[in-house]
């Protein structure tokens, strides 16, 4: 294997954790490939152009909403393979991923893209800490590394079709199946949360080092006036995860409400699901 690209959309820091994971029992198979870092959360990234060989490896990993998270047309449209080998994965927080793998396939597929192996990996929710804690723990990761020295064997014997078909990951609760309902029937319609689900604020512990800015996919953050532009916010809730002096909080009183119930839904931790 001539390179491998670890390609990954992580605002608060658990995919890219679990996507190092895999690549660690890739080179347990390829030990003398050198891998290369793709942080899509970085706009400039995004908007450059990354092409791919046969003979190279590509983990794609990326955060979820039901589907892959927003900006997914701009992280796909800069990776360009041919007959690549892909291994892909998502992480959700530890309630449901709903199309977000199918979809995964389908645009990985179309960008050239040969999708050998998948994952599903639950992980400490985006925006509260609450829920699945500590996610990918010890144990998850060594799964996770096992999925990679798996998946780098398979692709590694040349087979690099995905023999388990993919499917919708439905919830137990009928509130969260509605709108997983709603992404099945309309796949392409883009994932977009209200502003008012958006609303944040920076308290005086701010000490305006700047690292939620560094964080923000979209550039959505004014550090010097402690503002938000929530017309180019996607509540990926990096700025809040990301600030060490815990100077950024949610203020929105929809979003609390919707957290209260998912926590209550989904208390008991799922395992990582991986496909061949």
């Amino acid at each position: 294997m001539k390179k491998i690209h670890l390609a990954y959309f992580s605002p608060s820091g658990t995919t890219e954790k679990i996507v190092r994971g895999i690549a660690d029992g890739i080179k347990d198979v390829f030990p003398n490939s050198p891998v290369e870092m793709i942080d899509l959360l970085n706009p400039k990234t995004r908007k450059d152009r990354h092409i791919f060989g046969s003979d190279e490896l590509v983990v794609f990993g990326c955060m979820t909403a039901q589907k892959l998270f927003t900006l997914s047309d701009e992280m796909f449209a800069s990776l360009e393979g041919h007959d690549t080998p892909m291994i892909g994965i998502v992480s959700y927080g530890n309630g449901f991923y709903g199309i977000a793998l199918k979809e995964l396939l389908k645009r990985a597929t179309e960008r050239g893209f040969l999708v050998a192996a998948a994952g599903a990996f639950p992980a400490q929710h985006s925006i509260s800490s609450t829920i699945g804690p500590g996610r990918p723990d010890a144990s998850d990761m060594e799964t996770i590394r096992a999925f990679g020295r798996k998946a780098a064997e398979k692709i590694g014997s040349g087979d690099l079709n995905l023999h388990t078909q993919l499917q919708t990951n439905w919830s137990h609760v009928d509130e969260f199946n509605k709108i997983i309902a709603m992404r099945e029937s309309q796949p392409d319609a883009p994932y977009v949360l209200p502003e008012s689900y958006k609303t944040k604020e920076i308290s005086d512990a701010c000490i305006q080092c700047g690292i939620c800015a560094n964080y923000c996919p979209t550039e959505a953050i004014d550090v010097s006036r402690k503002s938000f532009d929530l017309n180019k916010c996607i509540g990926c809730w990096g700025c809040i995860n990301r600030c060490p002096r815990h100077a950024i909080r949610s203020t929105s009183r929809e979003m609390a409400d919707i957290m209260t119930s998912f926590g209550s839904a989904f208390a008991e931790p799922l395992k990582p699901e991986t496909f061949f």
